[in-house]
């Protein structure tokens, strides 16, 4: 299998809905008020079926409000997650924490911020 973290020369293009998701991030809401974030990592895999044809796929790491990291989730076709975030939310039930599980509204930060936030919240490429 072959992975495409980051774009390179060499990684195949994606849908641009898909764009966002590349070293993405959006604040997490929950009746309203800030709980946490979700950020999300762009690549692509092959695999031994299909070695000529990558497919996206996207990793993602909540961070909670009082700083509490949650491990790495991955989604990948036909979406799941992505799906949802496509749409507004995230129903989070993946967690270490029950209490926090349940529906959230995502807002994507700017790409221009995304960077910056994702280092004031600790969030580096070893997290994906």
């Amino acid at each position: 299998m072959r992975i495409w973290p980051r774009r390179t020369a060499d990684a195949p293009a994606v849908e641009p809905e898909l764009e966002r998701f590349r070293d993405g991030l959006a604040v997490l809401l929950r009746d309203g008020r800030p709980a946490g974030h979700v950020a999300t990592s762009l690549g692509h895999f092959t695999t031994p079926f299909a070695p000529r044809t990558p497919r996206p796929w996207v990793w993602m790491v909540v961070v909670w409000a009082d700083g509490t990291k949650e491990p790495s989730v991955e989604d990948y076709p036909p979406w799941s997650y992505v799906a949802d975030m496509r749409d507004g939310f995230l129903d989070w039930q993946d967690g270490r924490d029950r209490q926090r599980s349940g529906h959230y509204e995502i807002q994507w930060v700017t790409h221009e911020r995304a960077l910056a936030e994702r280092e004031r919240l600790g969030i580096h490429l070893r997290d994906f």
